[in-house]
């Protein structure tokens, strides 16, 4: 046999491997309690009939079980609950898989200051000349006292390394000067974006201190191509399904050059390609296997990316939209606010945001409205990021004029993060059929902050309006924001459920909801946010099989000891792909 023969053999084999086969299997689920998150709830069935990935029967445990054949899979609960697997509807697997090499200076593992300095010291005296020292997590709220870096203090200990810092909230960042200049920044350097900026002192020198994703953006693009991210795209994955989360939403891909898009519609979708089988067994590409669901909001920087029409890709990962910013972070004073930020210690001198500030928003109401006039026309998903209440009215506003100039009612635009958002303005999405997605964990983590440091008692009592957005009758999601919260859904259930703050304070009893209204936030209205509500979110016959096992019935569990529930397994499309 010659070598073009071969040659031959061996692509075929290759590309006979990429087929889509189905592989005929059943799973017979029995012997615990069924939450089905479908509308109702009344009935609760003994038992799930699974074959090829879906949802073939839900019923009695009589009826199903003369379904069963010789090949299938019985799985006894055990008195263990099956639910509908979760849905992070707002994360940045991209992001969090980059910032898995940096340097964790966060509240969550470190205590003080000085824990802070220490670490950051020790990793620059570690690196080599002209290495790049990357740090994460930097947060004066979580701790105390902690005060951020002046440029002359990062330069004094890495002279001939770069440093750069970037914030728990991930809206602002710390360099050094060989930093700045790596990135082209200098005391000329224009602000990218209004509220995005580069920090100068009153002799209008740098000071080191970077506001807001536009103005990162020098830094990431060199960031990106030092790091290879190909196992920790894969790690970040495997962390989605051991939280028993079987669907995921990136809200922006941040990769120029579309190597994250890449292994992810690698790894999620259900077909593979002959060149992406070759470019597996050449291991430029991870090994496939099956793994959560990606849906994916692209930002205007990949606008190269976006496919010729909506109907892409499949039901396992799929172009949706794209995402906006309006305002930034309330830990930045860029969250754009009706009333001033709060006077405090913490405010101006720990954030050094100026008196009276109310923030400011990120783009013009313009030229805000005409990308939302012009991405709505075009068919695509619009997610926006929007915090303060100014920036949420104006926000709508934008949407409300597009909309009756070019009506279309099943778009489902998307509104993230929501910390203050009025009833009159909740209303209004409702009329205009708009979702929000709230960051529900900035009142476990930064409650406290939130009352006493920047919004006020009043203020801080009004934030996160869950329960007024269901009264609303809205659609409405929960999410961790992944890298700045961690995934656990527990944790926010238990957020939204309790309303209490990690010092176990009560905030905005009145916007609390139920523990079922929270599965619901987490499974089918986030399936219906990606318009996928026919297919997941639910334990119905025809949609897929993507389900998570846990220990114990959230229904029947403490509302405080929520977040101590633990996933024992998880499927997507009837693939276990996670077993305690």
């Amino acid at each position: 046999m010659n070598s073009l023969n071969i040659l031959f053999l061996m692509l075929s084999v290759i590309l006979f491997s990429c087929t889509n086969k189905s592989v005929d299997k059943s799973i017979i689920f029995h012997g615990g309690p069924i939450l089905t998150m479908s509308d109702d709830m009344s009935k609760m069935p003994e038992a799930v009939y699974v074959k090829n990935g879906k949802i073939i029967s839900v019923g009695s445990k009589e009826s199903i079980l003369k379904l069963k054949t010789s090949d299938t899979h019985l799985i006894d609960l055990q008195g263990k609950t099956l639910l509908p697997g979760f849905i992070d509807v707002h994360s940045h697997p991209d992001l969090t898989g980059y910032l898995n090499s940096f340097l964790d200076l966060s509240g969550f593992t470190n205590k003080t200051p000085e824990e802070v300095w220490i670490k950051l010291e020790a990793a620059v005296k570690k690196a080599e000349k002209g290495e790049w020292i990357l740090a994460k997590g930097f947060d004066p709220m979580l701790i105390n006292s902690l005060k951020a870096p002046s440029l002359s203090y990062l330069d004094s200990i890495a002279p001939d390394k770069a440093i750069f810092i970037i914030a728990q909230s991930l809206h602002s960042a710390w360099a050094n000067s060989l930093a700045l200049k790596e990135m082209g920044i200098t005391a000329s350097t224009p602000d990218p974006a209004p509220g995005s900026y580069y920090e100068k002192d009153e002799n209008s020198e740098l000071t080191g201190f970077i506001a807001e994703v536009e103005a990162i953006k020098p830094a990431q693009n060199i960031i990106l191509k030092k790091i290879d991210i190909k196992k920790d795209i894969v790690a970040v994955l495997d962390s989605y399904t051991r939280e028993g989360v079987t669907t995921i939403s990136t809200l922006g891909l941040f990769d120029k050059d579309g190597k994250s898009f890449l292994m992810y519609e690698h790894l999620s979708t259900n077909h593979q390609s002959f060149i992406q089988k070759v470019l597996e067994l050449l291991g430029i590409l991870p090994e496939k296997k099956p793994t959560v669901r990606h849906f994916v909001y692209l930002i205007e920087d990949n606008q190269d990316k976006f496919p010729e029409t909506v109907e892409n890709g499949d039901e396992f990962f799929k172009i949706l939209g794209i995402k906006l910013w309006y305002d930034g972070s309330p830990y930045t004073g860029s969250m754009y606010l009706e009333e001033p930020y709060l006077e405090s210690k913490l405010m101006q001198k720990s954030l050094k945001i100026p008196l009276n500030h109310k923030g400011k928003a990120l783009i013009s109401p313009n030229d805000f409205y005409h990308k939302v006039k012009r991405f709505h026309e075009l068919g695509w998903q619009i997610a926006v990021h929007t915090q303060g209440d100014k920036s949420s009215e104006e926000v709508i506003g934008a949407f409300k004029k597009a909309l009756a100039e070019s009506p279309k009612r099943d778009h489902r635009h998307r509104l993230e993060h929501c910390v203050l958002f009025s009833k009159s303005q909740l209303d209004t999405a409702k009329e205009l059929n708009m979702t929000l997605s709230f960051h529900i964990n900035h009142l476990y983590y930064y409650g406290k902050a939130l009352r006493e440091d920047i919004l006020g008692k009043e203020r801080a009592e009004l934030i996160l309006p869950v329960k007024s957005a269901k009264n609303a009758g809205l659609y409405f999601s929960l999410h961790a924001d992944l890298p700045m919260y961690p995934i656990e859904p527990f944790s926010l259930i238990q957020t939204a459920v309790t309303r209490t703050n990690k010092e176990d304070e009560l905030l905005g009893q009145n916007e609390a909801i139920s523990v079922m209204d929270a599965l619901k936030s987490l499974t089918i209205y986030s399936a219906w946010q990606l318009h996928m509500e026919d297919k997941i979110g639910s334990i119905e016959e025809g949609k897929y099989a993507d389900l998570v096992i846990l220990d114990k019935n959230p229904l029947k569990v403490s509302p405080n000891n929520l977040q101590n529930i633990s996933v024992v397994k998880t499927f997507v499309n009837g693939n276990e792909v996670f077993s305690q």
